[in-house]
């Protein structure tokens, strides 16, 4: 959007002025929703407002004095904002800049706040006095092709840039890269300095970006996305000079309110030049290059997902982007079931664990193993687990209902515990379930180990102060499980399937299971193995290890709801 400039001529009569400025501003007010204009007249000491903004904010006039106009737009910042918007406009009227570009949030109409960022220059005469300034305002609510917090372009803008590309014929490369452990900057700085380190980051990505586009996606993660003409060879390459100028700019440090912050990125990225490949695909191609980036903290360079591994996987990644599209639309296919967790004392149903299953319109039955790690991956999943942990609560209800004590294991999942907002959003879902938390144990994943184990502890801590309980999954496939047995907070271990495989006949496994078994139990933790798919094995495990209860095919494979409840009296 263009800046509104006015040279000025103090002979110039006021009705001509407020006439063409109008037509200018429904000319730009008109090119976008949510974009706003004003200027301010020095001359006359008169500020003009389009009447968009005056309608959204419920300003008093469209055309005020100059200070009057600044004290009511100043009255309705946040007051966590306002200190540094005031500042930033002093500077520009004391004449150490010419320009007012800032983000902040601000009260509309409603009472309710929203981001605005106001991008203006002012204009002075030859003797320095001010004579004229204009901008505008983009409102964020109402244009979602912008990111708020840095002013780069959007997730949509960048999956409607990639369809330009497509349409035209035009081969591409995007670029991803986000932020190693940025929590720790939040934790430690706070939320303003953290947006802050944002917005600095962009304009890093920007000095760099060698004619690309740049965005900001969901959560740390940054884009840039670029155009070449055909068999230009140099699309292969793209992206790794870009990335190491960057990496290298934020590992020697930025300074933020006189804090210098040291910043660790990783980055994937993929290139195509086939048509008939649609931007969903190639975009969670780059995604999945990106999170095999971040779990390499060795990898210090550009992981290039390339051509061939985009064309092999075709159809595995035209299932991903039915289920991504699935999320979207309100986890739509998307069915909980549940297999009961037997009490190894009573030989009685005690909790059951809620797994997930979806069934797509085009493609079928598709068997989580197939696509869930991919979508662990993807910052769309924490829709998906919020949906998982709602929907396990609801359906919980009705068997708690008859059994006071019984307990809903529900998976929670890297993408949901690194987030910001998690342990506001963990109470926020189970005060609105109204399932007690000792109903409830949520259970670690296998790629919830990938986390700073700061973080992860910080996490499970918080969760067992709600009261619910916290469970270690797939335990025995790896020592940085063990590890976490003795650093975490943690109620229930749960062994896993391959480790019992055959554990009759091989005494090594035998001999791990009850160290494992009996530190756990020392420990205060209890044990649930998984896999129990025979009365033998069932027999071998209750008479030989010190566990709690057992789960497996022997006792049901993973049913419905419906069929649960029916199956019920079976178990008691």
């Amino acid at each position: 959007m263009p800046i509104i400039s006015y040279e000025g001529d103090a002979n110039m009569d006021n009705n001509f002025k407020i006439q063409y400025f109008d037509e200018l501003f429904e000319i730009f007010s008109s090119q976008k929703e949510g974009w706003y204009t004003f200027y301010a007249d020095y001359i006359n000491n008169k500020v003009h407002w389009s009447q968009e903004i005056v309608d959204y904010l419920g300003l008093p006039a469209r055309i005020m004095e100059n200070d009057e106009a600044l004290s009511a737009y100043i009255s309705l910042i946040h007051p966590d904002d306002v200190d540094n918007f005031v500042e930033s406009a002093n500077n520009m009227l004391d004449g150490k800049t010419d320009k007012l570009n800032i983000f902040y949030r601000i009260k509309n109409s409603k009472g309710q706040y929203t981001t605005f960022a106001t991008y203006s220059k002012f204009k002075r005469d030859e003797e320095g006095k001010p004579v004229f300034y204009a901008g505008t305002v983009i409102n964020y609510e109402k244009n979602d092709l912008i990111e708020p917090t840095t002013g780069l372009f959007s997730t949509r803008q960048l999956i409607e840039d990639m369809d330009c590309y497509r349409e035209k014929g035009q081969a591409y490369s995007l670029v991803l890269f986000s932020i190693r452990s940025f929590s720790a900057i939040n934790s430690k700085y706070g939320y303003i300095i953290g947006n802050k380190v944002l917005r600095a980051i962009a304009d890093i990505a920007l000095l760099y970006k060698n004619e690309a586009t740049v965005y900001r996606l969901e959560g740390t993660i940054f884009a840039m996305l670029k155009g070449f003409p055909p068999k230009d060879k140099s699309i292969e390459v793209f992206g790794v000079e870009e990335f190491d100028n960057i990496r290298d700019a934020l590992q020697n440090g930025i300074f933020v309110d006189n804090n210098k912050i040291l910043l660790d990125i990783y980055g994937g990225a993929v290139y195509t030049d086939e048509n008939e490949i649609a931007p969903d695909t190639v975009y969670t191609s780059a995604l999945f290059s990106l999170s095999k980036a971040k779990e390499n903290i060795n990898y210090d360079h550009l992981n290039l997902f390339n051509q061939n591994s985009l064309t092999e996987d075709r159809h595995k990644l035209s299932v991903y982007n039915e289920i991504r599209e699935s999320i979207m639309n309100d986890c739509k296919g998307f069915y909980m079931v549940y297999q009961p967790i037997i009490s190894k004392k009573t030989g009685k149903l005690i909790s059951m664990e809620a797994l997930l299953r979806w069934h797509g319109d085009d493609t079928g039955e598709v068997f989580p193993g197939t696509f869930i790690e991919w979508l662990e991956k993807d910052p769309i999943f924490y829709g998906l687990g919020t949906w998982i942990l709602k929907k396990s609560l609801e359906d919980a209800k009705k068997i708690i209902n008859r059994i006071p004590d019984f307990i809903v294991n529900v998976n929670l999942a890297y993408p949901q515990l690194e987030r910001d907002d998690f342990e506001k959003q963990l109470k926020k879902i189970v005060d609105e379930s109204l399932v007690s938390p000792k109903n409830i144990r949520l259970e670690l994943t296998e790629r919830c180990k990938l986390l700073d184990h700061n973080l992860l502890r910080k996490r499970m801590s918080y969760i067992q102060e709600l009261g619910i309980q916290t469970s270690l999954d797939d335990f025995g496939t790896g020592y940085s499980a063990i590890n976490l047995l003795f650093d975490m907070p943690v109620n229930q271990i749960k062994i896993d399937k391959s480790f019992i495989n055959n554990i009759q006949n091989e005494k090594p496994k035998s001999i791990m299971l009850k160290a494992i078994v009996d530190s756990a139990r020392a420990l205060g933790a209890h044990v649930c193995v998984e896999g129990i798919e025979t009365k033998e094995m069932a027999d071998y495990v209750t008479e030989n290890f010190n566990v709690t209860s057992l789960q497996g095919y022997y006792y049901s494979k993973p049913i419905p709801l419906k069929d649960f409840l029916e199956k019920m009296d079976k178990w008691m």
